[in-house]
């Protein structure tokens, strides 16, 4: 199972956009987490051709997905 925190943003021309955080710390608190959005928004790091992608915060969800192989011959295909 993967686990990956989902960091939802609204953009300057007020477009939903979305940072993925693989790995990210299990647990975070709802404080914790707006403190980081808002350090990324204030940061204008990302901003390209006049947009800042990460202009304030509108959610934050942690997804986790699980795989289950049905089959899997890329082993048995390499003799």
């Amino acid at each position: 199972m993967s686990k990956v925190l989902k960091l939802g943003f609204i953009n300057s021309e007020n477009k939903n956009t979305t940072l993925s955080v693989p790995n990210a710390k299990d647990g975070l608190d709802e404080a914790v987490v707006r403190q980081a959005m808002k350090n990324i928004s204030d940061a204008h790091a990302f901003n390209k051709d006049g947009v800042d992608p990460y202009h304030s915060a509108r959610m934050a969800k942690y997804v986790e997905t699980t795989t289950t192989t049905l089959f899997d011959d890329t082993k048995s295909n390499q003799d």
